[in-house]
């Protein structure tokens, strides 16, 4: 009478290696599309909010909105060209220098008075829109983008202007100022340039990174582990990807120039466009560390069952 052959002792430990490599196979695919996903989280907001001239209006246009920064804004740009003013047409007279002096005090009154007249709103819509077309090459055009930030504040002192010669009769010379202004050492064309291009491939690469996530959950033994590294670890991305933004936006601050008016308004527009990126990276974070904990605690569930199901035989 013949008795069955044992198992070999050789299936356990390949078994064992398979999953072992899957396991490690799973692991990096998901560490590589959660990388993704934090690359891919700004890619999209930029796509949408800086490359986008409706979606950069839209966004920064809620500062004609704001009442303080808009009345700061006039006022800086009326005091400045009121300066040159004074010290122009001085006559040396008291009483008339006195008037010339009042005369510009109320000017700029009325100029921080402005932030609510309609017409002064849509100047500030229309001075974003040609800053966006003034270093942002439209689709299909060739054309490179300026070295320089390049801002264009034409329609708001051609209204601010207009408003003071109505209200006060004097002309303070807002509307034959240079309304194309320059940033000289901003730098801002090689990023534009690069920023566009890679805003470009911001839906293949998101097509890339769920392939990726997909391919990480089917390859691996261990599929709740594996979502936790997709969830941390695109966590971890986002963070790392926040403190070179934070980093970028200071050493853009510290190029802004020396004019007031130009370094208020750009100032501004970076704290919004900065905190409008931080919100699409909170929301991203959320639902990464949201899908990281419920993968951790579901794999420790998991394994803490597994544990418990092995019973020690006699």
């Amino acid at each position: 009478m013949t008795s069955s052959a044992p198992p070999t002792s050789g299936h356990r430990p390949r078994r064992r290696s398979a999953t072992v490599l899957r396991t490690g196979l799973g692991t990096v695919l998901g560490l590589t599309a959660a990388a993704l996903v934090a690359v891919l989280v700004p890619l999209h907001w930029a796509q949408d909010t800086l490359v986008s001239k409706d979606g950069f209006t839209q966004v920064v246009g809620t500062l004609a909105e704001d009442e303080p920064f808009q009345e700061e804004l006039a006022r800086t740009a009326v005091d400045q060209a009121a300066e040159r003013i004074v010290g122009e047409r001085a006559t040396g007279v008291g009483f008339l220098d006195r008037m010339l002096e009042n005369a510009v005090r109320r000017a700029a009154d009325v100029a921080a008075g402005l932030t609510s007249d309609p017409a002064y709103q849509r100047a500030w819509t229309e001075s974003l829109a040609r800053t966006h077309e003034a270093n942002v090459p439209a689709d299909g055009v060739a054309d490179a983008p300026p070295q320089h930030l390049v801002l264009d504040i034409g329609p708001v002192l051609q209204e601010v202007d207009a408003a003071v010669q109505r209200a006060v009769g004097v002309d303070v010379g807002l509307a034959d100022r240079e309304s194309t202004i320059t940033v000289p050492g901003s730098n801002t064309g090689r990023l534009i340039a690069a920023g566009t291009r890679l805003t470009d491939l911001a839906v293949p690469l998101t097509w890339v990174a769920a392939a990726l996530a997909v391919l990480a959950l089917l390859v691996t033994r261990h599929r709740l582990a594996t979502l936790a590294v997709l969830g941390l670890g695109s966590l971890a991305g986002l963070g790392v990807v926040w403190l070179v933004v934070e980093e970028s936006v200071q050493r853009a601050s510290g190029v802004l120039g020396s004019d007031p008016v130009v370094r208020l308004a750009a100032d501004r527009v970076l704290t919004l466009l900065t905190g409008s990126l931080g919100e699409h990276m909170a929301t991203a974070a959320w639902a990464a560390g949201i899908t990281g904990v419920v993968g951790l605690v579901g794999a420790i569930a998991v394994s803490g069952g597994s544990r418990r199901g092995v019973r020690p035989t006699a």
